[in-house]
């Protein structure tokens, strides 16, 4: 488990402000997955369970914070937008959790950096879960696009 640099969650929580209320404790890599430790708390719907509007909100902030990381790391930094997702319930979120993310494709760096370096754009589908008593209760797939400079 690697941290992530310690001012990015500093950071999130003033470019985007709702994140300060999302109940995300810590950001860390763990192999080449990005992953949340999360509150159930603030999620909480009138079931006891985890939210599902919020859950899938978080999803794709998991996966803009994956690229958006990624081009950090190799000093290319510029927008970057979700294109399109999907998103599943299979159970219910109902204790603190860690949500995952990574690319669908595991070789994905440098054709991913070849393509906004060629196009000044670039695509990447990642994929978003999360775990609970041994079951994928919530998966997630979207498709992220990093705006290169024009």
């Amino acid at each position: 488990m690697k941290p992530v640099n310690a001012a990015f969650l500093p950071w999130l929580n003033e470019a985007i402000p709702l994140t300060k209320h999302l109940g995300i404790k810590s950001i860390y890599w763990q192999k080449q997955r990005l992953a949340f430790d999360l509150e159930l708390a603030p999620l909480v719907n009138d079931k006891g369970t985890g939210f599902g509007g919020g859950v899938a909100g978080i999803a794709t902030l998991l996966g803009w914070c994956f690229v958006t990381l990624l081009l950090d790391e190799t000093n290319q930094l510029c927008p970057v937008v979700v294109k399109d997702s999907n998103n599943a319930f299979t159970a219910p979120i109902t204790e603190d959790f860690i949500m995952r993310c990574e690319a669908v494709d595991p070789s994905y760096k440098e054709g991913f950096l070849q393509q906004l370096n060629e196009k000044g754009r670039a695509r990447l589908k990642l994929k978003v879960w999360v775990e609970q008593a041994g079951e994928v209760a919530f998966s997630y797939e979207g498709t992220y696009v990093a705006l290169g400079k024009h």
